[in-house]
């Protein structure tokens, strides 16, 4: 019988899409507040890969992922979503007037094998995880590097997205073995 074991700290990331850069910034502020130092940020892309959210954030989108310095405990994941769900909230009354929802930010962890994504949407290959959050496996390491899904969102297939990713895997490695022994 194999016996439960602790599992791994984790590298927590957050992807954000905003109207402008001011929104992004002011996101990049109050998540840092949160979670501490933000210590890799990727350049701002255009989100342009899906109309979904310009009801709610109107058009000519951005899209940036940063991530932060601090592990954290995979079980955090879904209290993470909750938590920037209020952070949207919050940062919306800084923009009054601008669109109904200024900002949107979906927290998520990587670690050695899967980049793992937060979400309050279900769906057939996710997992329930409580509080009315679901967890997905967005990437996955393969011998050649990260790999999508054929449910991974196109923004998270791009260049970008591909080496910011690579960058929190490197980051992870070189942090897991003081984190680990710390267990």
């Amino acid at each position: 019988m194999a016996l439960p074991n602790k599992p791994l700290p984790v590298l927590r990331f957050a992807g954000i899409i905003a109207g402008n850069n001011a929104m992004l910034a002011a996101a990049r502020q109050h998540l840092s507040q949160w979670y501490g130092p933000i210590d890799d940020e990727t350049q701002v892309i255009p989100f342009n890969f899906t109309a979904y959210y310009e009801d709610q954030m109107g058009t000519g989108l951005l899209r940036q992922w940063v991530r932060f310095t601090t592990l954290c405990e995979p079980q955090s994941l879904a209290k993470c979503k909750l938590e920037t769900n209020m952070a949207e909230v919050l940062l919306a009354g800084q923009f009054p007037g601008a669109v109904a929802r200024p900002i949107n930010i979906d927290p998520g962890y990587v670690s050695r094998t899967k980049v793992i994504l937060a979400t309050t949407k279900d769906h057939s290959h996710r997992v329930y995880l409580g509080d009315g959050i679901f967890a997905e496996v967005t990437l996955h390491w393969t011998a050649t590097g990260w790999a999508p899904w054929p449910w991974t969102y196109a923004d998270y297939r791009t260049p970008a997205a591909q080496a910011f990713f690579m960058r929190c895997r490197e980051a992870y490695v070189k942090q897991l073995p003081a984190a680990a022994g710390a267990l």
